[in-house]
């Protein structure tokens, strides 16, 4: 559309200047070391114009046939601006090999030249919260736009970073109420509400988050483990745990039922002292499909010695699935909690064997 509206303006202005141009040529006469140049306006234009056409033409063909460098013209620039491009590069080749006081130092020389200011000035900010110096990061953030949503991630990223949770709900809460669609900002909302430990308020902004699908769907469906076992089990500590308040009711049926739920209710049993009924809650909920996603959640439940319905269940498993690095490791847990410490070690062996990455992700249970 654009490219029809200039066309038709260039055609325009052709129509009108055309006839005048043509009925008033215009005289041009050069007179250089007594030659005399004489020609129409228009005639001048068009030979300078074939002139520039040949000569770009002429360097085109030599560029192909001599594979010669494209011209520069970096030495126009000062030389402030010169030392800050190179500077940007070398800051983000420090960033990339996390040398973080490096990539700071250079940021900080790079800012000299103004092109894509904000992205250096926000991997400043995280070249410094890496180089261990917090205030550094936190100054140079409040030098952002306060009114930027990106500004808003930074701030709220650094403050989770800094182990400061409870700053980062509280700065972020305004920004919830003016901008529920994005979700970056949902994202990192819900888990400033997780390591700050405001489980209501959490499952509060459960329907929310479906609503404006802050997660799509296969992360939703990871996201579950870690949310709704954390948030029920401390509510239970708490004490304040009701599934007939409001912040439960309002979940959606499928949130209430699913299994990530259901952990968490277990987990909440054992807490408050009744290992054995949370075992009975995992024996009637969990089924092997679901063992990969609830194994962080699964390791943290304190069961103790009521696995042994648990312990049968995944030995009946590994029957069938003997190569199954998360039914190895829920192995070593159960044996783990009955306090067969060597057994746990050897079952926790094999799951390493089969599925490495868990190493990454846990420790032998204790």
């Amino acid at each position: 559309m654009i490219r029809l509206a200039f066309f038709i303006l260039v055609l325009g202005l052709a129509m009108l200047l055309g006839p005048i141009l043509a009925n008033h040529p215009g005289y041009v006469m050069l007179v250089v070391a007594g030659v005399t140049i004489e020609a129409t306006f228009i005639g001048l234009m068009l030979v300078l114009f074939v002139s520039i056409f040949g000569c770009w033409l002429l360097w085109w063909v030599f560029k192909r046939l001599f594979h010669l460098p494209r011209l520069s013209f970096s030495f126009l620039r000062s030389r402030k601006e010169r030392r800050a491009r190179q500077a940007m590069q070398h800051g983000l080749l420090a960033f990339a090999r996390q040398d973080w006081q490096q990539a700071d130092q250079y940021f900080d020389i790079a800012k000299a030249d103004s092109d894509w200011d904000k992205m250096k000035q926000i991997m400043a900010c995280y070249a410094a919260q890496q180089a261990g110096d917090s205030q550094k990061a936190n100054q140079k953030a409040a030098q952002l736009d306060s009114d930027d949503s990106d500004t808003w991630l930074v701030v709220a990223d650094l403050l989770l970073q800094q182990g400061d949770a409870q700053k980062a709900v509280a700065y972020l809460a305004p920004k919830m109420e003016q901008n529920q669609k994005d979700g970056r900002i949902g994202r990192l909302w819900l888990a400033a509400l997780q390591q700050a430990g405001q489980w209501q308020t959490l499952l509060e902004q459960v329907p929310v988050a479906i609503k404006q699908q802050w997660l799509n769907k296969a992360q939703w469906q990871q996201y579950r483990y870690q949310l709704y076992p954390a948030a029920i089990a401390g509510l239970a500590q708490a004490g304040v745990f009701d599934e007939n308040l409001p912040y439960w009711n309002n979940l959606p049926a499928k949130e209430r039922k699913s299994v990530a739920a259901t952990l968490g209710k277990a987990w909440a049993k054992a807490v408050s002292g009744e290992p054995e009924q949370a075992e009975k809650i995992l024996l009637d909920s969990l089924a092997l499909a679901d063992v990969p996603l609830a194994w962080r959640a699964l390791q943290q439940i304190p069961l103790g010695r009521s696995v042994l319905g648990l312990r049968k269940q995944v030995q009946h498993w590994l029957r069938d699935h003997n190569n199954n690095g998360y039914l190895y490791a829920l192995l070593s847990y159960c044996a783990a909690q009955e306090g067969e410490l060597e057994q746990a070690q050897h079952a926790w062996d094999k799951a390493l064997q089969y599925q490495p990455d868990l190493s990454k992700t846990a420790t032998l249970p204790r």
